[in-house]
């Protein structure tokens, strides 16, 4: 990420995203939440409507498995982007 030029962090971010609907999909919970988790850190894209609305679509398919720790750390760390953009 510290390597990719500014412009494209937010395409950086739909591409992980993707990228963690797909291993969702081939059943590789913890890869998917792990990958959602990493789109989210970048930050930028979070300033974009519909990156939001990708992440709580990816937040709504594995709310079934809230308890898992990967799960747990995504949920977390879109609060904690979340709450930093209100600020």
């Amino acid at each position: 990420m510290s390597f990719t030029d500014p412009k494209y962090v937010r395409t950086l971010g739909f591409c992980r995203l993707v990228l963690a609907q797909s291993h969702l999909l081939n059943g590789a919970l913890e890869a998917a939440a792990t990958t959602a988790t990493l789109a989210v850190k970048a930050g930028d894209a979070l300033q974009s409507s519909r990156f939001v609305r990708y992440v709580t679509d990816f937040q709504r398919q594995v709310s079934a498995h809230a308890t898992n720790p990967a799960v747990q750390e995504f949920n977390e760390r879109v609060h904690v982007a979340m709450t930093e953009m209100d600020e």
